[in-house]
C-alpha cells in the first residue's frame, strides 16, 4: 500500500478514534463486522482502506459521539462529545475491561481531580 499523506491519515484516524473511544482491535472488529487481523492491517498500512468500510467507520464512531475531519489538507481533527468522554473514563476506570497482564488500575493518570473527573 502506499504510504501516501491520504493513507497515513485515514490509518492514523482510525486507530486514533478506536483507541479514544476505548475499543480493542477485537472489540471494533466486531462491531464493523470484520476480522481483527483487517483492523491491524488497516492500522499499519498493510492494506488500503476500501471506501465502504472508512464510510461505516466513520459513520460507527459519530454514533458513539467522535467525529473526524479527513478533508484538511495537511491535519487531521477530532472531535469528542461529552458523553463519549464520560464512556471513555467509564472504560478506562474498569478493572474487568483490562488485559490480565494489565488488571493494576490506572497508575500514569493523577489522582487528584480533573476535568474528566467532573464529568457527570
Amino acid at each position: 500500500m502506499s504510504d501516501s499523506l491520504e493513507n497515513i491519515k485515514i490509518a492514523v484516524a482510525i486507530r486514533a478514534a478506536r483507541t479514544a473511544l476505548g475499543w480493542s482491535q477485537i472489540e471494533f472488529a466486531e462491531k464493523m463486522g470484520v476480522a481483527k487481523s483487517t483492523v491491524a492491517r488497516i492500522e499499519t498500512l498493510e492494506m488500503a482502506t476500501k471506501a465502504e468500510f472508512l464510510t461505516k467507520a466513520l459513520r460507527l464512531f459519530q454514533q458513539s459521539g467522535l467525529t473526524i475531519d479527513l478533508l484538511q489538507l495537511n491535519a487531521l481533527n477530532f472531535n469528542v462529545v461529552e458523553s463519549a468522554l464520560v464512556e471513555a473514563k467509564d472504560r478506562l476506570k474498569n478493572e474487568t475491561m483490562r488485559r490480565s497482564d494489565r488488571a493494576k488500575g490506572i497508575m500514569s493518570l493523577p489522582q487528584s481531580e480533573t476535568f474528566i473527573d467532573n464529568l457527570k
